[in-house]
């Protein structure tokens, strides 16, 4: 059987959220941040940390949905530092319209300061832009 070829073309979208640490304490360790479409691949990322997450020993953050916690993120993001970590996509296609969840975690004496940005790329690959071919 041959290759049937997909002419079908989708642009990269963009989500970019901002997180504080007020989020979490009012809302609970595990949040919703950002929704995808059914078909959503995720292709690239990155948690921008703005201002240090100061908990006394650890503040960590993993990506991920409701059956994969940490699926763009194997090791948690250190939220202890300033600067970009990037999120690790896997291919993973969205079944379902769902949730993309932010899990927060501190250890020792809780943080009073935590900013972040929250850059998500993503295809949708039931949805097409232009025709090519």
């Amino acid at each position: 059987m041959a290759i049937t070829k997909n002419y079908n073309r989708q642009c990269l979208a963009m989500a970019v959220l901002s997180i504080s640490l007020a989020d979490f304490v009012d809302g609970g360790a595990v949040q919703p941040a950002i929704e995808l479409p059914d078909g959503a691949i995720v292709t690239g990322g990155s948690v921008m940390v703005t201002e240090v997450f100061n908990a006394a020993t650890t503040a960590t953050l993993d990506l991920g949905d409701s059956v994969d916690e940490d699926r763009y993120t194997p090791t948690p993001l250190d939220l202890k530092t300033l600067g970009a970590k990037a999120l690790l996509p896997t291919g993973y296609v969205m079944p379902l319209t769902a949730d993309l969840l932010a899990t927060y975690a501190s250890t020792g004496t809780a943080a009073t300061t935590g900013q972040l940005q929250l850059v998500v790329e993503y295809i949708d690959v039931h949805k097409s832009e232009w025709t090519q071919g």
